[in-house]
């Protein structure tokens, strides 16, 4: 299978977004930034610059996958490339207008298109 450094960062904290993070299945090691990790949350860059670091990848060569206008603006303001995701509510227009390169309906049709956003085999 495709090998992707990847990273959850989300604005939750961990005691709250740790029974979620559970149920997704991570691999061991995988890095987890969560509110408690930086001074602000998003729409503030942090979240993805600390998960970048993490990684050990420039930011400037991260793909930011979001499903918020917050996500977006904060992938922009990393300089990452921001990818929106329809699965939180908010429309293709609104993520696209928050900085999204391209958006998809959900994770499956994501995985069907990582060549459109730069992840090759």
């Amino acid at each position: 299978g495709l090998k992707v450094p990847h990273a959850i960062a989300t604005s939750g904290r961990l005691e709250t977004a740790g029974p979620n993070l559970k149920m997704l299945g991570l691999a061991p090691g995988t890095p987890v930034v969560t509110r408690d990790l930086v001074r602000y949350a998003k729409p503030d860059p942090h979240l993805f610059l600390e998960a970048a670091a993490q990684l050990g990848v420039p930011i400037s060569n991260s793909v930011v996958i979001g499903d918020s206008v917050w996500d977006m603006l904060a992938a922009r303001r990393a300089r990452a490339l921001g990818v929106g995701l329809l699965s939180g509510g908010y429309g293709a227009d609104e993520l696209e207008r928050a900085g999204a390169y391209r958006v998809y309906q959900d994770p499956a049709d994501l995985l069907v298109h990582l060549d459109e956003v730069g992840v090759r085999p």
